[in-house]
């Protein structure tokens, strides 16, 4: 049976030359599961407050979701990340991280739109801002990750305006490079990051299709790199560009989702390092970021999931542990919706 529609938005944002309004491109959960932060294609990051009679069984009509702060960007943003501290109830802690073009990074409330802090990341040799186009947290927000071209960056939260704990360099961007290493080595736009909470190891990919893990958050040194190019996978789903990286809860595997995908790769990365299975049959041969997420049918502790993606068509479709099988998987359910899909962390939403 599908999901059942519990709320919904309705169109209120400045319409286009077009006359229709401006899609979200992006949409994810706070932390705490209250709010859902998306940013739309006219660069603006909107904050809706869930309803808190949100899974009320005897209600019929769907709820309204109405945006309760709307953070204005002076440039297409790049990145969105919420604070992994976020609740609702400590305005504090409501956070949201971006990244837009020509811009330091910047952290904003998501109930006030207030500027909380910055963060420049700047090119020494052109002294212009670098723009980062992905962002991720550590587990306790202490510090945050990001990727732009061939590099990581890690910046301390507590120390607006300067300079990152840490730089470094993915590889040398040319191939034939003496430093090129293809174990430790990758080059391209950092357009995913994903921390493992246990472990801190941070896992990077590429719109080059490669992907590089790396210990203590981003500041260690290069565990190890490989390329999705050419796997068993690649022939069945296609891919160009690597545009997501999850993690599962046990920490063992990784999720791989890229941009004109029509799947999801899992890589056991504890074990044998290599492509373990894949999702088919996302219909998501599109340059945009079409989202997936992963959920953990009982809890964070749990390696159980399902894989949970939206396609050019309209539909989500849901993949229930790919990671306890191998080679190629058909979705187990699917439904009209929206062409993105985030799951809330505790609700069954």
């Amino acid at each position: 049976m599908p999901p059942k529609c519990v709320a919904q938005k309705q169109s209120e944002l400045r319409p286009l030359l077009s006359g229709s309004a401006p899609p979200f491109k992006h949409g994810q959960w706070s932390a705490d599961g209250t709010c859902l932060m998306a940013a739309s294609v006219t660069s603006d990051i909107q904050t809706f407050v869930v309803p808190a009679d949100l899974l009320d069984e005897d209600r019929d009509k769907r709820l309204p979701l109405t945006s309760y702060c709307t953070i204005p960007s002076p440039e297409p943003v790049n990145a969105v990340v919420g604070f992994p501290n976020f609740h609702l109830q400590d305005h504090a802690s409501a956070l949201v991280l971006s990244s837009a073009r020509e811009h330091p990074i910047r952290l904003n409330s998501a109930l006030s739109s207030n500027l909380v802090a910055s963060y420049p990341l700047v090119n020494e040799m052109t002294e212009q801002y670098i723009s980062p186009h992905s962002l991720t947290f550590n587990s306790t927000g202490t510090c945050f990750v990001a990727g732009s071209d061939s590099a990581i960056a890690v910046f301390d939260v507590s120390r607006p305006g300067q300079e990152p704990l840490a730089y470094s360099k993915t590889g040398p961007k040319n191939s034939r490079d003496s430093r090129w290493n293809p174990t430790t080595s990758m080059k391209g736009l950092v357009s995913a990051l994903a921390v493992e909470l246990s472990s801190s190891i941070l896992a990077a990919g590429t719109l080059t299709r490669s992907v590089a893990l790396y210990s203590s958050t981003g500041q260690g040194d290069c565990i190890g790199a490989f390329s999705v190019q050419g796997n068993q996978a690649d022939s069945a789903i296609h891919g160009a560009g690597i545009t997501q990286l999850h993690w599962s809860q046990c920490g063992r595997y990784l999720f791989i989702t890229e941009r004109k995908s029509d799947g999801v790769m899992v890589y056991d990365i504890r074990q044998t390092g290599q492509l373990l299975s894949w999702a088919e049959g996302r219909c998501a041969r599109s340059n945009q970021r079409l989202g997936v997420d992963i959920s953990s049918a009982n809890g964070r502790d749990s390696c159980s999931c399902e894989v949970w993606a939206g396609g050019v068509d309209g539909r989500v479709r849901m993949w229930r542990e790919p990671h306890l099988q191998e080679g190629a998987l058909q979705p187990c359910l699917e439904f009209m919706a929206h062409n993105g899909t985030s799951t809330h962390y505790i609700a069954p939403v």
